[in-house]
């Protein structure tokens, strides 16, 4: 029986992206329940929650950015792997090298660009004025941390690369 692929290794970090996750997990429960009394109530002709369709956007949000680090580090994403899976070892760590690096570079320049945007509009005093009244730049203030912590998990495997099979690779009985 082979040994199991290394798992990368676990920081402060970690426990960071967990609970990020369990925060967008308790919030697609809370939009489940949401939804379901929402149309519950509407279809007995009780009362109708005019503010249920906004709210369900705003989680919907915040679950996407929330969710995305835990994603990214349990390589949960979409991978077409059929010309990848057929390179020899040494070509798929190099290539998986230059994903990571590019990886990092896209989520920087998110950064620096979400920085800018969140600021410009904190700047502005521009407000939300919908069923809920907000200031604009609220929208914006989970992209930094979130694209942060995106670059902080791809730095992490450019500096300790996964070996061979990657982290997502877990032994089978």
């Amino acid at each position: 029986m082979a040994a199991p692929a290394a798992a990368p290794p676990r920081s402060w970090f970690d426990p960071l992206i967990d609970g990020l996750a369990l925060v967008a997990a308790a919030l697609v429960v809370l939009l489940t329940v949401l939804i379901v009394c929402d149309v519950a109530a509407r279809y007995l002709r009780w009362f109708s929650l005019t503010w249920a369709l906004e709210a369900s956007e705003y989680m919907l949000y915040a679950i996407t950015f929330l969710g995305a680090p835990w994603v990214l580090r349990e390589e949960g994403h979409i991978a077409i792997e059929l010309v990848v899976e057929r390179l020899p070892e040494r070509q798929r760590m190099r290539l998986r090298r230059l994903t990571d690096f590019l990886g990092a570079a896209v989520c920087a320049l998110l950064l620096v660009y979400a920085c800018r945007v969140a600021w410009r509009s904190y700047q502005s005093g521009i407000r939300v004025q919908k069923s809920f009244t907000f200031p604009e730049w609220y929208t914006f203030a989970l992209i930094p941390p979130v694209m942060l912590i995106l670059l902080g998990i791809y730095l992490r495997w450019l500096v300790h690369p996964p070996r061979p099979g990657g982290p997502a690779v877990r032994e089978t009985l």
